[in-house]
């Protein structure tokens, strides 16, 4: 029932902000950038819950804590970069959205490298000499 409380919400904030950009379009901007952030913080608290299974689940694989930290980080630093991304494509700069995009896949690209580096390890020690 939560999503269709802020999906009711989402959509009342919308139409404010439509009818609020034809005269004062800063505050229209501003109410978008508002909501999206509440938004966000509220279903950051709901986060907790997937990583407590996550953490079980790597518990149970018996994989390292470490490997499970970067599968966590890499996801944070995508759905932060798309939500970053998604405001300022609100606040109409697209150019600025792509180099927060452009950012965030680089960031994950070097948070990759070590594991990269691993299973090309893993892969020339099973390659027979």
């Amino acid at each position: 029932m939560d999503i269709l409380v802020w999906v009711g919400l989402a959509l009342a904030v919308t139409m404010l902000a439509v009818v609020i950009r034809e005269h004062r379009p800063e505050m229209a901007i501003l109410l978008t950038l508002a909501f999206g952030l509440m938004l966000f913080a509220v279903f950051a608290q709901k986060l907790s819950a997937i990583i407590d299974v996550m953490t079980g689940l790597s518990e149970v694989a018996a994989l390292p804590s470490g490997t499970l930290m970067l599968l966590l980080r890499v996801i944070g630093i995508a759905y932060i970069t798309e939500f970053a991304a998604q405001m300022c494509r609100d606040a109409g700069e697209g150019g600025i959205a792509q180099k927060v995009e452009l950012g965030g896949r680089l960031l994950i690209l070097t948070l990759s490298v070590p594991v990269l580096v691993a299973l090309m390890q893993l892969m020339l020690e099973l390659i027979p000499k």
